[in-house]
């Protein structure tokens, strides 16, 4: 049940991640309530808690950094709700060694992240102040629910051909 539910959420939130750069409330929230309500009933209430709490913990960095939105951290909040923290936790590493993958993989955004980057560094060292890049000026939009999708999918393989690992 879990898993479906989760795929279900998964490819519904990358479809909208794809299309529109966001994960909308009426998705994450419904979702997560009722995982949450579906984990206690089933007597694993806080282990679906756990996982929660995790991810929103995982996800302050990137999102105070802007580097992820509040969408996304809601949509693995909801994840949590569904799973575990120890599968929030990998999951939420795949996704984002996706992510570098696909920065890897495209060198045009290799040059406005330097420029970033070294605008960061100098903002730092001159004003002991935090520049971050406004919306138009990140080196690469990646639609993290799409990039989550895929360390779900990778994730659950194993078992769908019959390994057990």
């Amino acid at each position: 049940m879990n898993d479906v539910a989760l795929l279900g959420l998964l490819t519904v939130a990358a479809y909208f991640d794809w299309r529109r750069r966001k994960v909308p409330n009426a998705l994450t929230l419904p979702v997560m309530a009722v995982g949450l309500w579906y984990q206690w009933q089933v007597g694993t209430g806080w282990i679906a808690w756990g996982g929660l709490a995790g991810a929103f913990i995982l996800t302050l960095g990137p999102v105070a950094c802007k580097g992820m939105g509040m969408g996304d951290q809601k949509l693995l909040m909801a994840v949590g709700a569904w799973s575990s923290w120890a599968e929030v936790y990998s999951l939420f590493l795949y996704a984002i060694l996706l992510c570098l993958l696909m920065i890897i993989i495209f060198p045009r955004t290799w040059s406005r992240l330097r420029e970033n980057l070294q605008k960061i560094v100098v903002g730092w060292s001159a004003h002991r102040q935090l520049w971050l890049p406004g919306p138009n000026q990140t080196a690469f939009s990646l639609p993290f629910a799409f990039f989550l999708l895929g360390a779900f999918c990778i994730q659950q393989f194993p078992s769908v051909i019959g390994l057990h690992v």
